[in-house]
């Protein structure tokens, strides 16, 4: 079990000490006074760790940029202290972009140990593995030693993104965590409402769906995701069948020959990196065995930024454009 008395302890006094916090956060959360402990101590599981919270989280870091969006659109956006992975090429949502980049910058991508601890946080909540990083001194273990509770969003618990249900489940935790239940339930309906709409448009139109190919990266060795991510679960409710289903990571490798084989109708392109979406449909139109496929012989290309394939509300537009992309006439459009 998370050691309750430090967590509660912690917060506890941070709350009563942000007048001394330094932080450029902290008279905007001293503003809504003394933390209202909860009426019963609050017990989550997430990656198989078991957490227990006497009072919601006042002070905390966001780890990726999904998560903070995430959080300030739950309402707990006046409680992050500082926010990480700001080097980003897609906006932020607009919605919540003002409230976004009111928020503190840490770093480029993630904050050192040092960064993390001077800011005396009583949460840090990462969107990706890679946010607990041991080798960079930032596990769950070493946090929580602290007295900093932690959460991860499930995705990367190691198991993929089955369904919507892990969503629900993550977001109905953060909620009664930070105490914005009502905020994380009307988040988790939009995403919800939003893609079963979306998949209720192609079904009325008579699709089933289109053989897709999802090109990450790679040149030598192509990358494309497999049948336990999230953009397995966006396929589906766009109508984009993934020819890597039975791949048992969220992304995983694959060649040339392959893809020649199973002759992908459509290619959704992730945007990011240093490499273009545009160099990388170049590329794929040059490949001599794309070249046969046909999805390149039919210019079928739709492109998405990678950052609306993670656990966030961007799911809901990653799967709009690429049902819009392919199927445009379900939606009033022509092809």
């Amino acid at each position: 079990m998370f050691p309750r008395t430090p967590t509660a302890a912690l917060a506890t006094a941070l709350v009563a000490g942000l007048a001394l916090a330094g932080c450029s956060r902290g008279e905007a959360n001293e503003s809504s006074g003394a933390v209202e402990p909860f009426a019963e101590p609050v017990t989550i599981t997430n990656c198989d760790r078991e957490a227990t919270y006497d009072a919601p989280p006042q002070r905390i870091i966001t780890m990726n940029h999904h998560v903070t969006e995430t959080l300030v659109q739950m309402g707990a956006g006046d409680r992050i202290i500082g926010r990480a992975y700001v080097d980003r090429s897609t906006e932020t949502l607009p919605e919540v972009a003002e409230e976004v980049e009111a928020i503190p910058e840490l770093a480029d991508e993630y904050p050192t140990w040092e960064q993390i601890i001077d800011l005396e946080p009583d949460m840090v909540v990462g969107g990706m593995r890679s946010a607990f990083d041991e080798k960079e001194g930032r596990s769950r273990d070493a946090l929580e030693a602290e007295g900093i509770a932690t959460f991860l969003f499930s995705e990367y618990c190691g198991e993929g993104f089955p369904d919507l249900g892990m969503l629900e489940t993550d977001y109905a935790q953060l909620g009664e965590v930070l105490g914005v239940q009502d905020g994380a339930r009307e988040l988790t309906e939009q995403i919800t409402g939003d893609l079963t709409e979306i998949r209720q448009t192609l079904d009325d139109a008579g699709i089933t769906g289109t053989p897709t190919f999802f090109y990450d990266s790679g040149e030598d060795v192509p990358m494309t995701i497999g049948g336990v991510g999230v953009g397995q679960l966006v396929g589906e409710y766009a109508g984009a069948d993934n020819i890597f289903v039975e791949g048992a990571k969220p992304y995983v490798k694959t060649t040339w020959e392959i893809l020649g084989e199973r002759q992908p109708e459509a290619i959704v392109v992730l945007d990011y990196g240093a490499t273009s979406a545009e160099d990388k449909i170049a590329y794929l139109k040059a490949q001599p065995i794309m070249a046969t496929t046909p999805a390149v012989r039919e210019d079928r290309f739709v492109v998405i930024p990678l950052d609306d394939l993670f656990e966030s509300s961007r799911i809901v537009t990653a799967a709009d454009t690429i049902a819009r992309g392919l199927y445009p006439q379900a939606f009033g459009g022509s092809r």
